[in-house]
């Protein structure tokens, strides 16, 4: 991605329906095509997001179809930024086990959160009297996170 063209923010709104991911999907990947990310990168990438927006489906609006996920993708040279907002209570990211300890290794939940924690460099919440929040945040390779 060029500094002289950047790519503008992209926000999908949808009802709670599982089926929307895969719209979604079209515009992120295209999205981090252009930002050159590597294949690999992209699909580990998108795999986060994907597990990120059902989360907010399942547990965040609890399948409820007249309630919305909207994702952003906020684009910038150094990273991608994605916001996930669902309309749910939403949750304590630090609450969830760890799934590969030995008494969660069976549980057949709680690996969506791990896997998101470990291919995005920042994965934060942030909730609201309208919803909850999700921030996944990916550098691009050779640029360092400055505060």
């Amino acid at each position: 991605m060029a500094e002289s063209s950047p790519l503008l923010p992209v926000t999908l709104t949808c009802n709670t329906d599982l089926k929307f991911i895969d719209l979604i999907q079209v515009v992120g990947g295209e999205l981090l095509k252009h930002m050159s990310f590597s294949k690999e990168d992209g699909e580990r990438i998108w795999l986060a997001i994907q597990e990120g927006i059902a989360n907010a489906m399942r547990h965040g609006n609890k399948l409820d179809k007249s309630k919305t996920v909207s994702v952003s993708f906020i684009p910038s040279f150094e990273q991608i930024e994605i916001q996930i907002v669902d309309q749910g209570g939403g949750v304590d990211l630090e609450s969830i086990p760890n799934p590969n300890l030995l008494e969660n290794l069976l549980k057949p939940s709680g690996r969506g959160v791990y896997f998101m924690k470990q291919v995005m460099d920042s994965v934060n919440t942030i909730a609201s009297e309208f919803g909850n929040t999700l921030i996944l945040i990916k550098r691009r390779k050779g640029h360092k996170h400055t505060k």
